[in-house]
C-alpha cells in the first residue's frame, strides 16, 4: 500500500506541473501573439514606419516589443502546449494499450515515438528557456516601456511594451524556480521507493516467520 500511495502522489504531481506547464503555455502565446509585430505588405510598410523628431524609425507602431520579448513568449508557448498535448497523447495510449493486458509490438513502437517526441519537446523547451533567459535577462537593465525616452538614447536603451515584458521576466523566474523543485521531488522520490521496498521485503520476512 505504501508503494501505490507513492505512485499515486508521484503522477498527481505530474498532472499538477502539467496543468502548470498548459495554462503558462496558453498565456505565454496568447500574449506573445498579441504584441508580435503586424504582419504589413512591403508597400504599406513604408508608408506605417514614421520618422520621429531624432530621425529615428517609430518602432512603436510597427513592432510594440522589438527586443524579442514578445517573440520568445510566443514561441515558448507553442512549444509548451506541443509538448503537453504529446504528454497527454502518451497516456492516453498506455492506456488504450495496456487496456487488454498485453502491448504488441505496433502498439509499443508508438509509444517509444510518443516517448521519443516528448523528450525532444522537453529539449527544445530547455532550449527555448536558455535563450529566452539571455534575450529578457539581459535587455532588463536597459528596458524601457516608454517610447520617448528610448528615441533619445536608442544605442543605449531597448524598447517593449510593459505588458510581455514583465510577463517574460516573472514567467522565466518561475519556470527557473520550477524546475530545480521538481529535480528534487524527482530525486526524493527515486530514493524513497528503495526505502520502501526495503521495508515491505523486511515486514513479509517478519509475517513469515511467524
Amino acid at each position: 500500500m505504501p508503494m501505490e500511495d507513492v505512485k499515486e502522489n508521484g503522477e498527481r504531481t505530474q498532472h499538477g506541473y502539467s496543468v502548470v506547464q498548459v495554462v503558462l503555455g496558453a498565456i505565454m502565446l496568447t500574449i506573445g501573439h498579441k504584441y508580435l509585430p503586424p504582419a504589413v505588405a512591403d508597400d504599406s510598410a513604408a508608408d506605417a514606419v514614421i520618422a520621429g523628431e531624432s530621425g529615428a524609425l517609430d518602432q512603436q507602431n510597427v513592432d510594440p516589443c522589438p527586443n524579442g520579448a514578445a517573440y520568445f513568449l510566443y514561441v515558448s508557448g507553442i512549444v509548451l502546449l506541443v509538448m503537453n498535448l504529446i504528454h497527454v497523447l502518451s497516456r492516453v495510449a498506455q492506456y488504450l494499450a495496456e487496456r487488454d493486458g498485453h502491448i504488441s509490438c505496433g502498439e509499443a513502437c508508438g509509444l517509444a515515438l510518443l516517448k521519443f517526441g516528448s523528450g525532444i519537446m522537453a529539449i527544445a523547451d530547455l532550449v527555448i528557456l536558455i535563450w529566452g533567459s539571455v534575450v529578457v535577462f539581459g535587455a532588463w537593465a536597459h528596458w524601457t516601456d516608454d517610447y520617448e525616452e528610448y528615441v533619445q538614447d536608442i544605442n543605449k536603451m531597448n524598447y517593449c511594451a510593459y505588458e510581455p515584458m514583465m510577463y517574460a521576466f516573472v514567467i522565466l523566474i518561475l519556470k527557473w524556480v520550477l524546475i530545480p523543485c521538481l529535480v528534487v521531488l524527482i530525486c526524493c522520490c527515486g530514493c524513497l521507493f528503495p526505502c520502501l521496498c526495503a521495508c515491505c521485503i523486511a515486514a513479509c520476512g517478519d509475517k513469515g516467520r511467524v
